[in-house]
């Protein structure tokens, strides 16, 4: 007995010391018996190479919680009794791994007996449909990203822009986890934490019913559990290359360059006017000198510039050097974009653009161009010096360029000179990205996680119409910074609780030029007119939200000749006017520039508290609280004419004043940004709440096990909402005379307001007028204390906060809403199982849609726009699931699920709302709804004496009202009626097909995934005029006809060899390895992206365009990649 006692106190502290993550974490349960079936009483049950184990109670059954996912050797010894371990036992996240032991009487000192543990193709405690792929799976498929794996489970299909529907839901509905913590960004519902391959443990997707732990999601739930450092040291290093390789020439298209056109004087005969082949060489000294002759017109030796006396045609300044001079084709027009470098070619409209054969295609070609894509990346662990041991690390690192599948040729600069002629990507993409994990061990019942994710990305989205002026598009970069903290504490040998904090941050910009590489308009001034200059003069420039950093407006530096180089960096001439280049239909575009600027930044503050508790052997319990404050803000600005007559800007964007002289604009063109009270300048900065508990209770015995759990969900948008929707913007003041003051006052107050007092702006006089324009006369100011810029931005802030945001909005109501949830696995066999859910899941909408437009700006028009609402309840899904899983044959199993979902309250958008005094818009609202219905077959072979795979069809149905929130909106925009039934959703895949293989010997692994879809919906519509651009249109019903289906295989061969006495793996992907030409997007006259009747009176070639018209009518963002070929190294040490 003594000893029976010392080593229950031994195994109890041994439990104590099992400190992984709740929401990451399996369980294993099982019984100890001896040659009689006896239970065995304090057995030690232990994890070999961890510190997890367990002791058996009465019954000889055992408990071991909190088990991070992976494969282990678990042994089971008792004094007087052979050692039994069991190999290869894998735990996987939220569920229970069964491991039975059977101790013989010890005959021979130090006799253990080893038994290899067989993966169960049934998980018999499995109540909902849910997938997991672990490590060792992710390295042998050929997948890049957590995004194809999420793909490739049942019930999910893929949109071409990257989201994922999990069982008809929308995008936004998935909720990603990482490490037992929500990581979605809630803005727009994307992953707002990515981690890469090398770091990922397992990944676990949800796609039925899920436990009441998971909030704030309707579709489903992507777990993703990291890995940890371990007492050794280990790493690898991982870098492969390649790119796209396709002969689709017609897809990947090009029209014949300027460089073919014949120069005028072409002195080397390389088939160009270079700079310094002369034209007209006065002076004989065999180079062209500025002042020298292209076309003397008035015969006085001299080329007269843009005086007037020497254009051919008639308009006022010079076209370029060659466009006034040398009329090519005898047309009479010798326009060029701009005004000309003399780079002497043909000017616009004197050129015929015909398609090169090859298109651009030796740029995919994986052997002409081998680094169209780069990765370097590697992973290192281990414990961290001089520690003992105490605390170990685990850190990736890794960074990927790419220079995408499309390409153009700079033939003009942005402001419409000709370009190089080079051929550049236009959608060119890099990220950099590392994790960094650390584990402290203080004590045998208390660890700490901290890890740090940073993620930097830039790229360039595809726009056909820059094709020709690619650098006019605006670059965008992504940063996102996660900071994770995790304790977990070991109460007793069952009750284990964790304390998680999250400092998460998601941020989002665009910009046509990377930060110190804005052109700005330089001068050449002498010392007498820099002294006229304010030389203390300074720029606040925005590095944050609401940090501002003050720099010197002018940089001088000396030039020749006593002259000075001065760059003004107020003036920042880079950009250009959208409409300053005016092409025709069918026309790629001759310069200009993208002026939006948008920027955004999502961050919160989390605390997550969960206990777990096993209180008996059938009860496992866990409940948690949640408390989450967001600190989001988002500014949504456009360049525009700085203009005489317009308010203009401070240096930190806010207005300067109103001058009424109105309209003129300023030239050259001067980008400003107008103030966020108008229409094209929006931002907001809300600190939202949301708070959560659940409690889960698991059932298990032998013959049914329930999951059923309830989950409390609070949110508070702390925003506000219009009081009157007839007064949406609440801009309408009237200024009032009283005996003792002229004072302001709302127009609600209109019938409050004493008799004493007289009414100087009415609607029955002037109208109503905003308050801004009450300062058109100016402010009182002490220039001792204040310029006057700060004192009227005083004034108008105190005005319109005193008077616009008290009187004219509402703070709107938090929400709450409970939601029930239950499953039931009944095992019908030892390798058999019915599973049946059901489940309620409420999601607040984005973020995006509560707060659009947060000035409440709508125009005086009858398409005034869409309000956001912060008002917006949660929407709603009810989720029912039956479904059977049954091993047919060895490690070979089948699952049959049925499912069916009602969604209610999806966002909308409403009818009409009339605005006050005039014109209408409308507002997001709670109206839409949807289903869907289904089933899902699999059939799954574990990896076995060299060979494994899965096949799995999905055939659904998912039907709604409209597909997206803003799709009523522009129904009404094309006259149509309001939907009165449901059609099919945009992303209705009818039929989905996956299947994967995988064959291997210890040395080499071959395998592959396929996809077969079958295609989404379209509305088709048949032209009926015979003027392309003029006629009318006859169509369809929405979304009644289908797209064609889709197929590909990727492929995956990898090759163990030894390097300098390392482990080292070749390998190569190829992904479409047929190089299939699937068509995502098509014309809706022919249901095809490569055939339309729409220009079918449009010549193929016109002077009077940029591009051949087989480049617009063929587009190439339509289609899914072409194939693409990586070859790698990756060496392990």
């Amino acid at each position: 007995m003594k000893y029976l006692k010392i080593l229950k106190i031994y195994l109890l502290i041994i439990f104590t010391m099992q400190i992984m993550q709740a929401g990451t974490s399996g369980k294993i349960s099982g019984i100890v018996l001896d040659e009689k079936n006896q239970p065995l009483v304090g057995c030690n049950v232990i994890i070999k190479n961890t510190m997890l184990g367990a002791a058996t109670n009465l019954d000889g059954e055992y408990f071991i919680l909190n088990v991070p996912p992976g494969k282990y050797q678990i042994s089971a010894s008792m004094i007087g009794y052979g050692t039994m371990t069991i190999e290869g036992l894998q735990i996987i996240v939220d569920l229970t791994a069964k491991a039975d032991f059977a101790l013989k009487p010890e005959t021979i000192s130090g006799q253990e007996v080893i038994v290899t543990a067989e993966k169960p193709t049934v998980r018999l405690d499995q109540t909902s449909m849910s997938a997991v792929v672990s490590a060792e799976d992710i390295e042998n498929l050929p997948v890049s990203d957590v995004g194809d794996i999420i793909e490739l489970q049942a019930g999910i299909v893929r949109d071409p822009n990257g989201g994922f529907h999990v069982r008809g839901g929308r995008s936004s509905e998935v909720s990603f986890w990482v490490d037992g913590v929500a990581t979605t960004d809630s803005y727009d519902g994307s992953s707002g934490l990515e981690v890469e391959n090398a770091g990922i443990q397992e990944v676990q997707v949800i796609s039925g019913t899920f436990n009441a732990e998971y909030g704030q999601a309707m579709s489903g739930i992507v777990n993703v559990v990291t890995k940890e450092g371990s007492q050794n040291y280990d790493g690898n290093l991982n870098i492969y290359g390649g790119g796209y390789h396709s002969s689709h020439s017609d897809l990947f298209s090009l029209s014949s360059p300027f460089s073919t056109w014949k120069s005028f004087s072409d002195l080397n005969n390389d088939g160009n006017w270079d700079y310094g082949e002369i034209l007209y060489d006065l002076n004989n000294n065999g180079i062209w000198d500025e002042g020298e002759i292209y076309w003397d017109k008035n015969g006085n030796q001299l080329w007269d510039g843009d005086e007037g006396s020497e254009p051919l045609n008639d308009d006022l300044g010079y076209d370029g050097y060659l466009g006034d001079y040398y009329d090519y084709n005898g047309d009479g027009k010798t326009t060029q974009p701009s005004p000309g470098e003399g780079n002497g070619r043909r000017d616009w409209g004197e050129h015929r653009f015909n398609l090169d054969d090859n298109g651009y295609t030796k740029y995919l070609n994986v052997f002409e161009n081998v680094f169209q894509q780069t990765n370097f990346s590697g992973s290192f662990s281990g414990p961290v010096p001089f520690l003992n041991k105490r605390v170990t690390f685990y850190s990736t690192l890794r960074y990927f360029n790419s220079s995408g599948r499309f390409y153009g040729r700079r033939l003009f600069t942005p402001i419409g000179l000709f370009g190089d002629e080079s051929i550049v990507p236009l959608a060119p993409y890099s990220k950099l990205s590392s994790q960094l994990k650390l584990t402290y061990k203080m004590t045998p019942s208390i660890k700490f996680n901290y890890t740090n994710y940073i993620t930097e990305k830039e790229y360039k989205n595809y726009d056909s119409y820059y094709k020709y002026n690619p650098d006019g598009v605006l670059k965008n970069f992504e940063s996102d910074r996660s900071n994770m903290v995790t304790m977990t504490h070991s109460l007793n040998q069952s009750t284990f609780y964790e304390l998680k904090y999250i400092d998460f941050s998601s941020g989002y910009h665009e910009d046509l030029y990377q930060e110190g590489n804005i052109p700005f308009s330089v001068s050449m001034m002498t010392q007498n007119e820099i002294e006229d200059l304010d030389l203390n003069d300074t720029i606040r420039i925005r590095s944050g939200y609401d940090i501002y950093e003050e720099s010197p407006r002018f940089l001088i530096s000396p030039h020749d000749q006593g002259l000075y180089e001065v760059i003004d960096l107020q003036d920042q001439t880079g950009y250009v006017p959208t409409d300053r280049f005016i092409t025709p239909e069918w026309s790629f575009g001759v310069g200009g520039t993208q002026n939006g600027k948008f920027e955004r930044n999502t961050s919160f503050n989390q605390l997550k508290f969960d206990l777990s508790s096993q209180i008996n052997s059938n009860n496992f319990v866990k409940f948690g609280f949640l408390y989450k404050i967001y600190d989001m803000w988002a500014d949504d600005k456009f360049l525009n004419y700085k203009t005489i007559g317009e308010w203009s800007r401070t240096q930190d964007g806010d207005t300067l004043g109103y001058n009424p002289l109105a309209g003129a604009r300023i030239t050259p063109f001067t980008p400003i940004v107008n103030p966020t009270y108008t229409s094209e300048h929006d931002y907001f900065k809300v600190k939202p709440t949301e708070i959560s508990a659940y409690i889960q209770d698991k059932l298990e015995f032998d013959e049914l096990i329930i999951n059923a759990g309830l989950r409390f969900d609070f949110f508070d948008p702390n925003w506000r909402i219009p009081k009157d929707e007839a007064l949406p913007g609440n801009l309408k003041y009237y200024l009032a005379s009283t005996p003792n003051d002229t004072s302001l006052f709302w127009e609600h107050e209109f019938s409050s307001i004493h008799s004493d007092v007289t009414i100087l702006d009415s609607l029955n006089q002037q109208g109503a007028v905003s308050v801004e324009n009450l300062f058109i006369t100016g402010v009182e100011f002490d220039s001792s204390l204040q310029s006057y810029q700060e004192a009227f931005n005083y004034q108008l802030s105190s005005y319109r906060e005193s008077f616009r945001w008290t009187y004219g909005y509402k703070k709107v109501k938090p929400t709450y809403q409970i939601s029930p949830r239950i499953g039931i696995a009944y095992p019908i066999t030892d390798k058999g199982v019915i599973h049946v859910s059901y489940g309620h899941f409420f999601q607040v909408p984005n973020f995006s849609l509560l707060y659009e437009n947060p000035e409440f700006e709508i125009t005086d028009n009858n398409n005034g726009g869409i309000l956001g609402n912060a008002a917006l309840k949660p929407e709603k899904t009810v989720m029912y699931e039956i479904g059977f899983k049954q091993e047919i044959a060895y490690r070979t199993a089948i699952d049959l699920t049925i499912f069916y979902r009602d969604t209610r309250d999806w966002v909308g958008v409403s009818t009409t709302i009339k605005k006050y005094p005039v014109g209408n818009y409308r507002k997001y609202e709670n109206k839409d709804y949807a289903n869907t219905r289904g089933f899902t077959l699999i059939l799954d072979r574990q990896f076995v004496n060299g060979f494994g795979g899965g096949i799995d069809y999905t055939w659904m149905v998912a039907e709604g009202t409209y597909s997206n929130p803003q799709d009523a909106y522009f129904d009404a925009q094309d006259n149509q009626a309001p939907r009165l039934n449901m059609l099919p959703l945009d992303w209705d895949q009818t039929h989905t097909l996956n299947f994967r293989t995988t064959f291997g010997k210890k040395d080499w692994v071959i395998s592959s995934i396929g996809k077969l879809w079958s295609g989404k919906p379209y509305t088709p519509e048949f032209k009926t005029g015979v003027v392309s651009g003029a006629g009318s249109f006859s169509g369809f019903a929405d979304n009644s006809e289908r797209k064609p289906n889709t197929f590909t295989v990727d492929l995956r061969a990898s090759y163990k060899v030894s390097f300098l006495g390392l482990k080292s793996n070749l390998y190569c992907n190829i992904y479409n390895l047929i190089d299939i030409r699937n068509e995502f997007s098509v014309w809706n006259d022919t249901g095809r992206s490569d055939y339309t009747l729409t220009a079918k009176d449009v010549p193929l070639i016109d002077s009077g365009r940029i591009g051949h018209l087989n480049e617009h009518l063929l587009k190439p963002d339509w289609y899914g990649e072409p194939r693409k070929i990586n070859v790698g190294f990756e060496l392990q040490f």
